[in-house]
């Protein structure tokens, strides 16, 4: 019998890791946590298809400096003369994984901008937190002049909500694959690389204690509660990094949401479906 696929949040590490991270914990707790937080600050970075590399013919790149910081994002820009559209990628992604769905809704007349997120794909920097990918939104539409509809991947969607739960005035929000808890993103590095309980909680203090934040208050269970803004939750229930369950704890908990499931696409392929893209195009022109 095949063996069921455990469902996680987050993002996955490479093996090796584990092996590294026990024999350190024994040795310093201390350094464990460090370089845990440094691994889990750094995305990783893959060869880039075929498919985005001929995407990237039809659009407009443009480098965009991030205010009071030395980053600078890359952006994709498909041009056009009607409403505006922001795409965020997921962690260790690249704005170009959204190609279809910024090419698709190209096509129907609206203006696509899709971004590399800092220290991802073309855009500078090593490590990031959620702090600079919210900051990279905000900075993004105030040089749009305002979106008018986003659209977030997993941990794109995330930011997504914790910039749109205070600021920007988009008419909808839509989100592919999205965690709902930011703690539970933590606990499944962790356990991942084979750290304990005791180095999770070490590790979010270090965090909230240097960043001047609760993890809590970014997790978008809790941030859509804030939301009044329609939004549409698109989820595979064979998404096998993000549960599709964590899409119903954000719907129990904003105001105005729905969820849509689909099958058989899992966490990346649902990001190229014709149906999926027709659900994203049906939700933002409906009344």
């Amino acid at each position: 019998m095949e063996k069921k696929k455990k469902h996680k949040q987050g993002f996955s590490v490479p093996a090796w890791l584990r092996i590294m991270f026990k024999n350190l914990e024994r040795i310093s707790p201390y350094l464990a946590m460090r370089a845990a937080a440094y691994i889990f600050s750094k995305p990783l970075k893959f060869k880039v298809p075929e498919k985005e590399l001929k995407a990237l013919k039809h659009c407009v790149q443009k480098n965009v400096q991030i205010q009071h910081k030395d980053i600078k994002i890359a952006t994709f820009t498909w041009e056009n003369s009607g409403e505006k559209v922001l795409l965020s990628h997921g962690w260790s992604g690249r704005g170009m994984q959204l190609y279809y769905i910024a090419e698709s809704l190209h096509k129907a007349g609206y203006h696509v901008v899709t971004y590399d997120a800092p220290a991802h794909g073309k855009s500078t920097g090593k490590l990031t937190n959620m702090l600079e990918m919210i900051e990279t939104i905000a900075n993004l539409d105030k040089v749009e002049g305002g979106f008018d509809y986003f659209i977030g991947h997993s941990f794109g969607a995330m930011a997504i909500f914790n910039y749109c739960k205070t600021r920007g005035n988009a008419k909808k929000i839509i989100t592919i694959g999205a965690a709902d808890n930011m703690r539970m993103i933590f606990d499944n590095f962790i356990t991942s690389v084979g750290l304990s309980t005791k180095i999770l909680k070490r590790m979010i203090a270090y965090f909230e204690q240097k960043y001047k934040v609760i993890i809590d208050d970014f997790s978008p269970f809790i941030a859509v509660q804030k939301l009044q803004t329609p939004t549409l939750l698109i989820h595979d229930i064979e998404d096998y990094e993000v549960s599709s369950a964590c899409s119903d704890s954000i719907a129990k908990h904003h105001p105005n949401a729905k969820v849509i499931k689909t099958k058989g696409l899992g966490h990346r392929r649902i990001l190229r479906d014709n149906k999926v893209m027709h659900q994203i195009k049906s939700f933002i022109q409906e009344s």
